[in-house]
């Protein structure tokens, strides 16, 4: 299926240029992509009220219309549709506000071919893995059939799909809000999709709802047998409420943040489609935090952003001793800014730790980085995504993500230490 990408650049040169890398990108992976273009931020909104867009490159000073202006018409219009800034280095400023129009990400000019078309194939990725939600009129969970006509997909192939699940389901979608301990879940999950693959055993994750739960199933269970998987489960996730039949096993995992609609009331479909997990800031008490003053909130955005673009350099294992030690530097003056507060303790806590951990095995994570890039670029995420809460948006309470920060921290500390205890028992799983 045509992927359709909008280059947005007031610069001829830098037009084609990004245009050709694209046209490139497409030829070399034969994968079929509508190129377009627009010189100013109002040719790109008019251009998408009548193409629709898959991504959106999209510069920042222009005329007519500025980049910013631009993403936040088009994204209040089509949030679905990924924008990335082009920018110069000047515009910090400016690509923080941007970022919090709406853009997922940023580019810096002048644009190197590789590293764009590196860039291209992870968003393409994503935009592929969004377009797993789909409607289906039967369940697939082995506990009820009486579940919302729709359902959500993950075909695990590799990895890094799992590193794509892990994400999308503690960040992306915010589920954390509504299932208690969900990190242990997903986790679990984790561990036993890892050895789904180390079995060569592909699969996929479907993931229902009704008014009152969440059901998780995966299939081609079959292939591990139900008697394996029981004895994993009551060794490492003995608080799972699950069924395990033929080539599905499936999870059941409460809703708590929907406690207070009682599952015997009587609710129309227009009630029920409002009673979905996925409900708006007006529907829920949110508030933002003044835990840091603004000057210790620019700082810590500007040490984001540098963090951001380190990270970045991991996906081709670009990083250098030198971005290694910086990175690390990011981590601690992140973590002594959110020192102050006592309200950021646990988070400062764990950028403290994973810092030191970064430090005592520099040239494991040097020449494994662009293995560890998937995880390290989920934890930044969260981040990214509590700043955006806490300070901008608002959030249910100051430490709603504490718990997807820590164990994405940990389980990076772990990962980093080899030889560690708690990898050893990791061990056990795949040693099964």
């Amino acid at each position: 299926m045509q992927k359709n990408i909008l280059v947005v650049e007031d610069n001829e040169v830098n037009l084609e240029l990004i245009a050709l890398f694209i046209k490139q990108y497409s030829k070399d992976y034969t994968q079929e992509i509508g190129v377009f273009t627009a010189k100013d931020g109002k040719e790109a909104v008019e251009l998408c009220s009548t193409t629709p867009m898959d991504i959106i490159f999209m510069d920042l000073m222009m005329p007519v219309m500025n980049g910013n202006e631009a993403t936040k018409i088009i994204k209040a219009k089509y949030p679905k549709v990924m924008i990335i800034v082009i920018s110069a280095f000047g515009d910090e400023d400016k690509q923080k506000e941007m970022l919090r129009s709406g853009a997922e990400d940023y580019m810096i000019k002048p644009v190197n071919a590789p590293l764009f078309k590196s860039r291209l194939h992870k968003y393409l990725q994503l935009i592929q893995t969004r377009h797993h939600i789909g409607n289906t009129p039967k369940s697939l969970n082995l506990f009820t059939s009486k579940v919302y006509h729709y359902h959500m997909n993950f075909s695990i192939t590799c990895e890094s799909d799992l590193s794509e699940f892990w994400e999308a389901i503690l960040i992306r979608f915010d589920f954390q809000r509504h299932i208690d301990k969900l990190s242990d879940f997903v986790r679990f999950i984790y561990r036993l999709g890892t050895l789904q693959l180390q079995n060569n055993f592909q699969f996929h994750i479907f993931i229902e709802e009704d008014i009152e739960n969440f059901y998780f199933s995966l299939d081609n269970i079959q292939l591990m047998g139900c008697e394996r998987v029981d004895k994993l489960i009551e060794s490492y996730y003995k608080e799972g409420i699950y069924l395990c039949k033929e080539n599905i096993l499936s999870f059941i995992l409460e809703k708590s943040a929907l406690e207070e609609i009682s599952s015997s009331q009587e609710l129309e479909p227009q009630e029920k489609k409002e009673a979905l997990t996925f409900i708006s800031k007006e529907d829920e008490n949110l508030q933002t935090f003044d835990i840091l003053d603004q000057d210790e909130l620019e700082d810590f955005e500007e040490y984001l952003l540098r963090l951001r673009s380190l990270i970045l350099l991991m996906e081709n294992s670009s990083l250098e001793s030198s971005d290694t030690q910086e990175l690390c530097h990011c981590f601690n003056e992140m973590a002594s800014i959110l020192s102050i507060s006592n309200d950021t303790y646990v988070l400062s806590n764990a950028l403290h730790e994973l810092s030191d951990a970064i430090l005592q095995n520099q040239e494991y994570f040097k020449e494994s980085s662009g293995e560890l890039f998937d995880f390290v670029n989920a934890f930044m995420n969260d981040l990214i995504f509590w700043k955006t809460k806490i300070f901008y948006d608002g959030a249910p309470s100051v430490d709603f993500l504490n718990d997807s920060i820590t164990t994405n921290a940990n389980m990076l500390n772990a990962l980093l230490a080899p030889e560690s205890k708690e990898v050893e028992e990791l061990g056990d799983i795949f040693d099964f």
